[in-house]
């Protein structure tokens, strides 16, 4: 990418070179001028509202779109497992599950506008990391009196995933026999479709009132972003707050390497401990913030300080690498924290030196400032 973006420099350069010393001649002036702006827009002119537009555009309503319709399809399979309730109808329904957990993954970096207050859309979704793990005895108590899945710790894909993986399919099967469990299931998906569907409607363009009109209109009366600096804020923000999340919560809290946790291991707060989806989780986390730069914020970056962006994207590949080693030699990431006590640390490190290029350099880069978070870090 690097290469590919030295070489259209060089073009671009070239280009203006050639039409200044050749000179506007009778009847060009105009054509000249348009060629010259688009080469001044290439490379001064990519604004702040060209980000927020490209990152609504290309990046969120795209993934807020998948994971609707990721969402869907494990509805009809769940409608069709608890119609025929088989190995082979839970197998697939537990590949629906993990294609739309990690299709949320990709996009939970972004947890503002309608994720956030005042809808907490995301709350909803996943009860592990916006709440606490889930309560599986709360889950068993609301299925046998047939109460729907409400209240924080008994809904999400969280909850859905206990009632998928906590057992071998035979027992599992055996298990949704029972109308309530299925009955609690249907429920379930339908509640988190609707939060799905939510998370669309409100980034609707289509909509005067949505809160898509009032993120890309930062800076041009939006009353939630009076300054397009706002709109770059907020994004920045959350990188660093996801960055903390990731650290903090999914890898530190279970690994026992927080500080506030002196050292003791709980191997129950690991994320997505049934479906055993913990390291793929993390590579999709960071795959939607190497996405978020393929679509305006490298190019971003890159005009102001053009340094960061390899470090940031090698940054990137080597966390994945990490992730992915431990994944190969341990399998599931309750076993790296049980036997592998270096390498998860090693792996943590990596996560942080990736934080500290967001929270310092890229954020240096852009002017801005970090707001407060909840997390405390480490």
């Amino acid at each position: 990418m690097k290469q590919n973006s030295i070489l259209l420099k060089i073009f671009f350069y070239s280009f203006y070179i050639l039409l200044i010393s050749c000179g506007p001649k009778p009847g060009q002036s105009s054509d000249n001028s348009q060629i010259l702006g688009l080469v001044d827009t290439y490379f001064r002119n990519y604004s702040t509202s060209s980000l927020l537009l490209d990152i609504s555009n290309n990046l969120i309503l795209p993934k807020y779109t998948n994971l609707n319709n990721k969402i869907t399809n494990l509805q009809t399979a769940a409608n069709t497992y608890v119609t025929t309730t088989d190995v082979t109808n839970l197998t697939n329904l537990r590949n629906a599950w993990i294609e739309a957990d990690l299709a949320y993954r990709q996009i939970e970096w972004a947890y503002f506008g309608p994720a956030s207050i005042p809808y907490n859309v995301y709350l909803y979704l996943d009860s592990f990391t916006r709440s606490y793990p889930i309560d599986p005895t709360s889950i068993e108590s609301k299925i046998t009196s047939n109460l729907a899945p409400t209240g924080l710790r008994v809904d999400g894909m969280d909850a859905v995933e206990y009632l998928l993986f906590k057992d071998n399919a035979t027992t599992t099967n055996t298990a949704f026999a029972d109308t309530n469990r299925k009955t609690y299931l249907t429920k379930l998906i339908q509640d988190i479709k609707t939060q799905s569907g939510l998370l669309l409607y409100h980034w609707d363009q289509s909509r005067s009132s949505s809160f898509y009109n009032s993120f890309t209109s930062a800076g041009k009366g939006s009353v939630e972003y009076p300054n397009t600096k706002d709109g770059l804020t907020e994004i920045t923000n959350q990188l660093v707050f996801f960055c903390n999340t990731m650290i903090d919560i999914k890898i530190a809290e279970p690994s026992g390497l927080r500080a506030t946790n002196l050292g003791v291991k709980d191997i129950t707060k690991v994320e997505t401990p049934y479906a055993n989806l913990s390291f793929d989780s993390l590579i999709q986390n960071l795959q939607g913030i190497s996405d978020l730069g393929d679509v305006g914020l490298y190019r971003f970056l890159d005009i102001r300080n053009e340094s960061i962006v390899p470090r940031l994207q090698d940054q990137i590949k080597t966390t994945i690498s990490s992730i992915n080693s431990l994944k190969t030699k341990y399998g599931t990431f309750q076993n790296a924290i049980t036997n592998g006590n270096q390498d998860v640390e090693a792996m943590l490190g990596e996560f942080k030196k990736l934080r500290v290029i967001i929270s310092t350099e890229l954020i240096s880069s852009l002017g801005g400032t970090i707001g407060a978070s909840t997390n405390d870090g480490d």
